[in-house]
């Protein structure tokens, strides 16, 4: 309802809007834990201690999948943020934060689902850039 309020606001005082809809629904099952590590030393600080025992968090996950009497193979998780584990949600922000800054750093409004994020903005129609592109 913000967005939407947002965009009617914008076209009843003459603005024109851009949106981008992000589906970040793979994105626990894609996280890389190189990329996490390096905002959790660099921007919030964890220390030696705190990311090693981060790093022991992520390192020997399994997985299988039991259905019936059947069980699969297991197989070893190479990147992904355990969904339902209690650290899931506090690491996936993590993951996340610098899509806050670049958007805040350019002008872009953000409004973030848990597995969603919409990044929109609003500009005069004098401000829109027109490009063609040439046809032989």
């Amino acid at each position: 309802m913000k967005v939407f309020s947002d965009l009617l606001l914008a076209a009843d005082s003459g603005e024109m809007s851009a949106t981008c809809l992000l589906g970040l629904t793979a994105a626990f099952n894609t996280a890389d834990y190189d990329v996490l590590l390096l905002p959790l030393e660099c921007q919030f600080g964890l220390g030696d201690r705190a990311l090693q025992w981060i790093c022991s968090y992520f390192s020997g996950r399994t997985f299988r999948v039991v259905y019936g009497d059947g069980t699969s193979f297991a197989v070893c998780l190479m990147c992904s943020v355990l969904q339902g584990s209690v650290l899931g949600p506090l690491l996936f922000i993590v993951y996340t934060a610098d899509l806050v800054v670049l958007a805040a750093k350019h002008g872009v409004n953000l409004y973030a689902y848990p597995d969603d994020t919409q990044l929109y903005l609003h500009f005069n129609h004098d401000d829109a850039v027109v490009s063609t592109v040439p046809t032989d």
